[in-house]
C-alpha cells in the first residue's frame, strides 16, 4: 500500500542521544507519510469524535509519530524500535496506539508481519485490538485491505496479522512479531511476556514496540522498571537511541488542585480531557486521602506510593474513643474477621458490633510467636515488645504462632492434655468469644487457614470464607474509610491497630474498586493484618443476614 505525503513544515525532531553512532538521519518523507496515514485513512472510534478524521494533535505528531517514523539508521530502517509513552488517562493513548498498529500492519510493507496487542489480561489486551478493528471498518480503503475477525485483523496483501495476546509467555517461544503494543504496563507484575515478544522480533527488519501506561506504584511491577529506564534515557544517563521515551506528568510538589497543573500533565487538556470533569474530581477528593491518590495517579500521572491512597489518619487520631472489651460487647451481635499470617508473623482477629450512633465498636486481638519478639522490635523499630507487655499482643510460646491458642480464644476449645489446656487457657486470657458475645459470623481469609477453619466449624462457629479480591474487599474498604471520616469507627485506642492503619495503602482497578495492599513481608516491616481483618468483619456486618454455608470443601470467594 502506498501513502501519499502531505506538505508540512519540515521541522526535524532532536536526534536521539547516541544516534550518530548508528548513522542516524531524519527521513522527512517517511515522517510526513506516517502523519498523513492518520489524517487520510483513520477515524476516531468513540464519543463526539466517532467517525471523524484522526487529525493528530501537535503533541502526538511532533513528540511521538514524527520521531518514531522519521529517524532512520544508516541502512534506511527505523532507528527507534521501542517507544515508551507514559500519560494520564483520557489523553487518547489507546486510540493513538490503535492507529500506530494499523500503520505498522498495512504500511510497513512487512511480508508475513505479526502484530500483537499485549496486556496483563484478556479483556485489556482486546482494547487496542478492538479499536484498530473499528478504525479499519470506518475507512473504505482499509476495509478492503484488512479483514476484521473476532480474534485477528488480517491483511491478505501482505499475509500479515494483528492479534490480542495475554496468556503466559511459555507458549509464545518461537513466534516472530514485527510490531507489538503493550498496554497499561503499571498493572503488569513482571516483564516475562514482553521479554518473549521482544526476543521474538530479532529476525525482523525494523520491529516496533509501543509501550503505553499511566502511573502506578513505585518499586512495584514491570511498569516501574520501564519508567525508571525511560527517565534515565531522558536524563542522558543511559544512551539508547533505539528507545524513545515520552512522559507527560505533573511534579509531586505541584498543586494538584490547580488547572495549571492539570494542563501541565495532560497534553490533550481542553480536548479529550475536560477541565470541568477534573474540577469535579478535585472537589470529590478534597479531604479524602484515597481519592487524592487516585486523582494524582490517574489524572496527573504521579507515581504514588499509596496507589489509591491510604486511610485518613488525622480523622483516626481525632476519633472519640470508648473502651471496647469483651465485657462491653457481652450479648451483642458481633461480626468477626480473622487474618492469619504465616506462623512466624502477626495474626489478627477483629470483632465489630454496631453501636447506637450508626457506627461500630471495634475489639482486636493480635498474636505473635514469643521467640525473637524483643529482638525484632529493635531490628524493625516497631513496638512489638511494648505492646506485648501492655497486653495488646499475645505472645504464644516458641518460634511459631500456636493456632490452638487462636482456636481456644474464639470457640472456648481446650486440648485434652491438662498441661496444654492450661497453656491455652492462660494465653487466651479466659476468653471464649463464642460464649461471651453473639457471634453472627467469622470471616476468614482461607489462605493458611484451612485446618483451623475446619476445626472452628466443628466447634460450631459460623464461618465465612472471605476472598481478598476487589469483588469482596472493595465495598467494605470504602465503608471503613467513610466510617473513619465520619468518626464512627470506635477503635478503642488500640495502638497495634492504629499502627497497621498507618501502614495501609490501597490498590484500585480501572473500575475504581479498591482493596488494601499487603506489603511484601520479606522486604517491608509494615503490617496491615488488623485492617484486613477489620475489612472482612465489616464486610459481613454490612450484609447483616449471615449466609448459610454448605457442608463441603471451602472455595475462596474472589
Amino acid at each position: 500500500m502506498s501513502i501519499d505525503t502531505v506538505a508540512s513544515p519540515r521541522k526535524t525532531p532532536p536526534m536521539p542521544l547516541g544516534g550518530e553512532a548508528m548513522g542516524a538521519w531524519f527521513d522527512h518523507d517517511a515522517a510526513d507519510a506516517a502523519v498523513d496515514f492518520f489524517h487520510t485513512y483513520l477515524c476516531h472510534t468513540e464519543a463526539e469524535w466517532y467517525g471523524k478524521p484522526f487529525r493528530l494533535a501537535p503533541w502526538q505528531e511532533h513528540d511521538i509519530i514524527r520521531p518514531i517514523f522519521g529517524w532512520k539508521r544508516a541502512d534506511g530502517t527505523r532507528l527507534i524500535r521501542q517507544a515508551y509513552i507514559e500519560i494520564p488517562r483520557k489523553n487518547g493513548k489507546t486510540e493513538l496506539a490503535a492507529g500506530v498498529s494499523l500503520l505498522a500492519l498495512v504500511a510497513d510493507g512487512e511480508l508475513g508481519g505479526q502484530g500483537y496487542s499485549m496486556a496483563k489480561d484478556k479483556d485489556q489486551a482486546k482494547i487496542v485490538f478492538n479499536k484498530a478493528g473499528v478504525m479499519a471498518t470506518l475507512n473504505p480503503v482499509l476495509s478492503d485491505l484488512v479483514e476484521v475477525y473476532k480474534t485477528s485483523l488480517y491483511c491478505g496483501e501482505l499475509a500479515a496479522s494483528f492479534k490480542p495476546l495475554s496468556s503466559s509467555p511459555g507458549s509464545k517461544h518461537g513466534f516472530s512479531p514485527s510490531f507489538a503494543v503493550a498496554d497499561e504496563l503499571h498493572e503488569w507484575p513482571d516483564g516475562e511476556l514482553h521479554d518473549v515478544v521482544h526476543k521474538g522480533t530479532a529476525a525482523r527488519r525494523q520491529p516496533l514496540e509501543i509501550l503505553i501506561t499511566t502511573a502506578g506504584q513505585p518499586n512495584v511491577g514491570y511498569g516501574w522498571e520501564l519508567h525508571e529506564y525511560a527517565e534515565e534515557v531522558q536524563k542522558g544517563n543511559v544512551i539508547d537511541p533505539t528507545f524513545h521515551a515520552v512522559i507527560y506528568a505533573a511534579d509531586a510538589e505541584d498543586d494538584w488542585t490547580s488547572p495549571e497543573t492539570w494542563a501541565k500533565a495532560n497534553p490533550n487538556y481542553g480536548v479529550s480531557v475536560k477541565p470541568d470533569y477534573l474540577a469535579s474530581e478535585v472537589a470529590k477528593a478534597r479531604g479524602n486521602t484515597r481519592k487524592q491518590g487516585d486523582f494524582k495517579r490517574y489524572h496527573l500521572n504521579i507515581w504514588n506510593d499509596q496507589v489509591a491512597g491510604g486511610l485518613p489518619m488525622d480523622e483516626w487520631d481525632a476519633m472519640p474513643v470508648r473502651s471496647v472489651t469483651l465485657e462491653t460487647l457481652k450479648g451483642r451481635p458481633c461480626w468477626g474477621g480473622l487474618d492469619l499470617a504465616s506462623k512466624y508473623d502477626l495474626s489478627a482477629l477483629v470483632l465489630v458490633s454496631a453501636d447506637d450512633n450508626d457506627g461500630y465498636d471495634v475489639w482486636c486481638r493480635f498474636w505473635m510467636p514469643e521467640h525473637r519478639i524483643r529482638e525484632r522490635s529493635r531490628e524493625d523499630k516497631v513496638d512489638y515488645d511494648k505492646w506485648m507487655d501492655q497486653g495488646w499482643i499475645v505472645a504464644t510460646e516458641g518460634n511459631v504462632i500456636d493456632y490452638d491458642v487462636i482456636r481456644g480464644t474464639i470457640s472456648g476449645w481446650r486440648p485434652e492434655k491438662e498441661a496444654l489446656a492450661e497453656m491455652v487457657e492462660r494465653l487466651s486470657g479466659g476468653a471464649n468469644i463464642l460464649r461471651d458475645v453473639q457471634l453472627e459470623e467469622l470471616a476468614i481469609d482461607e489462605w493458611n487457614a484451612v485446618q483451623l477453619l475446619t476445626q472452628l466449624k466443628n466447634d460450631k462457629v459460623n464461618c465465612f470464607s472471605f476472598g481478598q479480591g476487589f469483588k469482596s474487599m472493595s465495598e467494605p474498604s470504602k465503608e471503613l474509610e467513610r466510617l473513619i471520616m465520619a468518626r464512627k469507627w470506635n477503635h478503642g485506642g488500640n495502638p497495634v491497630l492504629r499502627w497497621m492503619a498507618g501502614c495501609t495503602t490501597y490498590m484500585a482497578d480501572p473500575a475504581e474498586n479498591v482493596k488494601p495492599v499487603k506489603p511484601n513481608r520479606k522486604k517491608s516491616k509494615k503490617r496491615i493484618d488488623g485492617i484486613v481483618a477489620s475489612t472482612m468483619a465489616l464486610g459481613r456486618a454490612m450484609v447483616k443476614d449471615p449466609a448459610p454455608q454448605p457442608e463441603q470443601v471451602w472455595a475462596i470467594a474472589c
